[in-house]
């Protein structure tokens, strides 16, 4: 029995030195394998420094002093006596000679061809109410009833259009007179069952 423990202690020992030894060789060949540094001894030349530069000589620049204060009165300005005469003589230009040319108005030229009412198939009819303001200078003066006489042209459409007053003893009524017209509307003139322009005299009664 006291063999058998010797044995175990011998070999547990045997072990552990094998350990150790392993461990010491490892780490001496980690120690070998460090880098080596190598250290070696370089001469150098040390040059003499260069020479210092030659002085520079300076230049003075003299600086005369200048006297730019004059004395005496200098010389004398005398003005002339100049005269002046306001009287100048212009030659006025002359007249240009412009002639005025008066403007030619022409007025356009209206149809008024139209058919009389004895060509028509039928005489055209008023439309529109006859509503005529009466003046009342003329009702002052005693006058209530006034017949006049126009010359009107009626296109195909019926529209009235004035084409002179022929007869109106009474100029206060000419304003009036062309309201009226262009307010009015007559049924439009047919010639052979066609529509045409009819030119005839209206005469026209105007009442107070």
């Amino acid at each position: 029995m006291m063999k058998q423990q010797l044995s175990a202690f011998l070999l547990s020992g045997a072990v552990m030195g094998v350990s150790l030894g392993i461990l010491a060789l490892g780490y001496m060949l980690s120690a070998d394998n460090s880098p080596a540094l190598m250290v070696r001894k370089l001469d150098i030349a040390v040059s003499q420094p260069p020479p210092p530069p030659p002085p520079q000589s300076q230049q003075v620049t003299e600086q005369a002093d200048v006297n730019m204060q004059v004395e005496g009165a200098g010389a004398a300005v005398s003005m002339a006596d100049m005269r002046i005469d306001p009287t100048i003589d212009i030659d006025k230009p002359d007249m240009p000679n412009v002639v005025m040319n008066q403007p030619q108005w022409e007025a356009p030229e209206i149809d008024w061809d139209a058919y009389g009412l004895g060509e028509l198939d039928d005489k055209p009819t008023l439309l529109t109410p006859l509503k005529i303001h009466f003046p009342k200078k003329l009702k002052r003066r005693g006058i209530d009833r006034v017949v006049v006489k126009l010359d009107v042209l009626i296109d195909e459409k019926g529209d009235v259009t004035l084409i002179n007053i022929l007869d109106n003893p009474h100029h206060e009524l000419n304003k009036e007179i062309h309201r009226f017209v262009r307010s009015s509307k007559f049924t439009a003139p047919h010639k052979a069952h066609e529509a045409v322009r009819a030119r005839f005299i209206w005469p026209v009664e105007i009442e107070a």
